[in-house]
């Protein structure tokens, strides 16, 4: 008994558990039936899965299970539909997974699946491009395609030359100083001049000498320049002219266009309307003083969103005061037998009863009970409409809330056919909105503040009035407000004063009565209703976009004379980038007698020295020679020769080629600004970098404010067109890049551009961690640079 109890119980247990187990799964497949008959697919697959996992050998699960699958399919697929027209990518992407996962079959689902991935991955290749469209337009403009001499270092001079020099001598002198050949025009007349310039630059004292001397100058190639005369005939004949395409991003091509020409005086110039853009034939200071005027207009245009609240604010006042009657009735009914009739038409009597007839026999009905009333009612507020619209500065969003009522127009039309016909009419029909028609103007202004010019008109449908002839037509009641708002984003203005009022009276008591004055007021009834409606507007506007207004923009830019536009950004400079930090001037000087050139500190020489050498040519070049530059020359010239006692370095021995400068570093702009959500980007500058191979630089941020999406190199180490090999790591707080060249890359300019991306409100500092150089020289060392910061706003 107690092996057989021993054995029985697990038995027991099992077929306990095969019940529940079966009982669990019939539940399961109830409630999927029953979300199915609710059109819940979903939730019908979950259950029908939950079914069929507890008995996996139940056909009529398998089938319930996979035809809600092939349900849910179609739902979703069908939700992705809607999705897609609302041209909503990424949910439909979502929903077309799922109709998938589902039914692997739905062939349809899954080639839109492949469409709308592909649809995406367009359009994220397009934003990529037009985020590296300011970069590529960096990169363009800073390529001027303007001849320039050989690279030299620009060291001060001083020139100093009396009365009487001939003009031509002081600039061969000065071009034989800097290994550059002098070349004049024609139409070149020498005269008479006077300099004396002291610390400047061989560009500085040719700017200045050709200035003041009516001259201009043009640069043929790497070691020659021609001078001439100031005329405009001789500035077409010799200034360079490029052509340069912009291509707008939010105003208009011909409103740019007519700015362009009238500011700059460029006459070659075309607007493309179709493809927004513009191209200008000039010379080069033109063309960069265009390119100053179309950033400055080219602004992305302000957006708005207002909330609008129209309200209906019913004041309608109801008095009701007096005393009435439960009953303005009096009644008399003949009752002989004393019985109530219960409102029979007549009673039933004897004729041997009519002689005894008398008072009694009448029953008299009067009213039982009398009401005072003292009511006084007021109506209450009501949203009559609460959209949300958006508009683009300076153009017009309506919104229009009503129905179209048919106003009839009669027109008279003169016979054609009979003479002395009478004109004949014909009557046609205008819809007009009545209702709610409310038309914004919105403009952000510069500052943030935004100036509304709306116009609100509020409409009902009158009595309708005859016109005679049968004929009758709707009247309109209207009420209309315009003007124009000030406000400040998020800032409330509330416009009221709409108020249209209409009166009642109504007077009630028994006959007779509410025509005696005193009784009237005592046994009858007065009702007054006044009737105040008042619309009420509520503007809340809120900026989504609005004008760029940078430093740049409102910076006073200098474009030279009203003759003669001169911009000095429009041009690489005179000679290519500098070798050194300049060195001690070098004083020129005439002798006295023949205003010759001489050093102003010859070497030490005993007193029996022969005088110093009045050729201004340095003493390597012989009077008749003209001379030619080394491949690393320096401006100032060469020391005369001493005598053969004095310890000075030999005359023909050339000057030491400086040492390199220091490199130094810092962050441009060195202050961001950004919202939440919003992109900036801070870039690494470089200045007086010499044969720059690779550069590797560390980053660190405050994660919490900001976030690194993107670095990339620098116009430095790009704007040749050499490739340059990147390596980025954007780890949380933390940059890291190595960017390397095949060539060297010299000059000032940046290195490192990161983009970063808002996320809470706050200011993050940009420190660097590490910077290091390797150059044709070897290793170089930076500086660490001032952190820069990023303000994220709200």
């Amino acid at each position: 008994m107690g092996r057989a109890s021993r054995i029985g119980f697990p038995a027991l247990a099992l077929v306990v558990a095969l019940l529940a187990a079966g009982c669990a799964a019939g539940n399961a497949y109830r409630r999927g039936q029953s979300e199915a008959k609710k059109g819940n697919w979903d939730m019908a697959v979950a259950k029908f899965t939950m079914a069929l996992q507890r008995d996996p050998e139940s056909i009529p699960y398998k089938i319930a299970l996979e035809k809600a699958k092939v349900e849910a399919s179609r739902l979703h697929y069908a939700e992705a539909k809607q999705h897609l027209a609302a041209d909503d990518l990424e949910r439909a992407v979502d929903e077309l997974e799922i109709a998938t996962r589902y039914d692997g079959g739905n062939k349809s689902a899954a080639d839109d699946l492949f469409l709308v991935r592909e649809k995406i991955q367009r359009r994220e290749d397009e934003k990529k491009r037009l985020a590296d469209f300011e970069k590529m337009k960096e990169r363009a403009q800073a390529r001027v395609p303007v001849p320039t001499l050989s690279a030299r270092s620009p060291v001060p001079i001083t020139l100093r030359f009396g009365s009487g020099t001939k003009l031509q001598k002081v600039l061969d002198t000065l071009g034989k100083l800097a290994g550059v050949n002098i070349l004049y025009d024609e139409s070149f007349r020498d005269k008479d001049t006077e300099v004396n310039l002291t610390g400047v630059t061989f560009e500085e004292a040719l700017n200045q000498i050709t200035f003041t001397n009516r001259l201009f100058y043009k640069v043929l190639n790497q070691n020659s320049l021609i001078i001439i005369p100031e005329s405009p005939q001789k500035r077409r004949t010799y200034e360079d002219s490029v052509l340069r395409t912009f291509y707008l991003q939010n105003a208009e091509a011909d409103e740019i266009l007519n700015i362009v020409k009238t500011l700059t005086g460029i006459q070659k110039a075309f607007a493309n309307k179709g493809l927004g853009a513009i191209t200008v034939l000039s010379t080069p200071d033109k063309v960069a003083l265009a390119a100053r005027v179309i950033e400055a207009h080219d602004k992305a245009k302000g957006e708005v969103v207002v909330e609008v609240k129209v309200l209906e604010v019913d004041k309608t006042r109801a008095k009701e005061y007096g005393i009435r009657l439960s009953q303005y009735e009096v009644g008399a009914a003949f009752q002989p037998t004393g019985n109530e009739t219960d409102g029979a038409a007549s009673t039933t009597l004897r004729a041997h009863l009519l002689s005894s007839l008398n008072l009694a026999d009448w029953v008299v009905t009067l009213p039982q009970s009398i009401f005072a009333k003292f009511l006084e009612s007021e109506g209450s507020t009501r949203i009559l409409a609460s959209p949300r619209l958006r508009a683009a500065e300076g153009k017009p969003t309506t919104l229009r809330i009503g129905e179209e009522i048919p106003i009839p127009v009669t027109s008279f039309v003169t016979p054609t056919v009979t003479p002395g016909q009478n004109f004949g009419n014909a009557t046609s029909f205008q819809y007009r909105n009545v209702g709610i028609n409310l038309e914004l103007t919105p403009k952000v202004n510069a500052n943030g503040d935004i100036s509304l010019e709306f116009n609100a008109e509020f409409s009902i449908l009158g009595t309708p009035r005859d016109v005679g002839g049968g004929l009758s037509i709707p009247s309109v009641t209207t009420r209309n407000v315009r003007g124009v708002l000030r406000l400040r984003d998020g800032e409330t203005s509330l416009i009221g004063g709409l108020v249209s009022t209409q009166e009642t009276s109504s007077r009630s008591g028994a006959l007779g009565v509410e025509k005696i004055p005193l009784l009237n007021r005592i046994f009858g009834q007065s009702k007054k209703t006044k009737d105040d409606t008042e619309v009420l507007i509520s503007i809340t506007p809120h900026v989504v976009r609005a004008p760029k207004i940078t430093e740049e923009d409102l910076e006073t830019l200098a474009v030279g004379t009203e003759e003669v536009v001169r911009l000095q950004s429009a041009r690489p400079p005179l000679f290519g980038e500098p070798e050194a930090e300049p060195m001690p001037p070098t004083d020129v000087s005439p002798t006295p007698p023949n205003h010759d050139t001489a050093p102003t500190q010859p070497p030490a020489a005993s007193p029996a020295s022969p005088p110093a050498p009045t050729d201004p040519l340095p003493p390597e070049t012989t009077p008749g020679e003209e001379p030619t530059p080394p491949p690393q020359s320096s401006l100032a010239p060469a020391a005369p020769a001493a005598p053969p006692a004095t310890p000075a370095a030999p005359p023909e021995t050339a000057p030491a080629a400086p040492a390199e400068g220091p490199v130094t570093a810092l962050f441009s702009p060195p202050e961001v600004g950004l919202n939440v959500t919003g992109t900036g980007m801070l870039a690494l500058v470089l200045v007086g970098a010499r044969d720059l191979l690779s550069v590797d630089v560390s980053l660190t941020y405050d994660a919490k404010v900001v976030e690194a999406v993107d670095a990339s190199a620098g116009s430095l180490l790009t704007l040749d067109g050499a490739s340059v090999g990147s390596q980025k790591a954007l780890e949380a707080g933390r940059v890291r890049l190595r960017f390397t060249r095949q060539t060297g890359a010299s000059g000032s300019g940046v290195v490192a551009a990161v983009t970063f991306k808002g996320v809470a409100a706050g200011t993050a500092a940009v420190g660097v961690e590490s910077i290091s150089l390797l150059t044709g020289a070897g290793s170089r060392s930076v500086g660490t640079p001032a952190p820069g910061r990023i303000v994220v706003t709200p």
